[in-house]
């Protein structure tokens, strides 16, 4: 039944566009890699620090909060879904940049 929930969440998530999904904490340091990574350009900072637009519906790649070196980028707690980022690790892919990951901009939002 929760599993059931769990994913019956994350796919209104997905359809949502992922609003009031993400933010980020007091830890920000205003670098921009969110912003940088974020393919579906989702992300624009907005006096140093991360504004995530309602109008732009997100991928959920996670590329932000997991590239984020001051791991300032979390994911707010739903009923359906607790929220472990603000205790857990980041993964970032061991042979994947924030540059390499930005780099594929371009093609993506051309083909979408």
């Amino acid at each position: 039944m929760l599993e059931h929930l769990v994913r019956l969440g994350m796919a209104y998530s997905e359809y949502d566009g992922a609003k009031d999904y993400f933010y980020s904490d007091s830890k920000c340091i205003g670098c921009g890699i969110c912003e940088k990574v974020c393919l579906s350009e989702k992300i624009k900072l907005v006096d140093k620090k991360p504004a995530w637009q309602r109008n732009v519906k997100c991928y959920l790649c996670y590329a932000c909060l997991n590239y984020c070196p001051a791991h300032s980028i979390q994911i707010k707690s739903k009923i359906y879904m607790k929220s472990y980022t603000e205790e857990n690790e980041r993964y970032c892919h061991p042979y994947a940049t924030a540059n390499d990951i930005a780099g594929q901009k371009d093609g993506v939002n051309s083909e979408v």
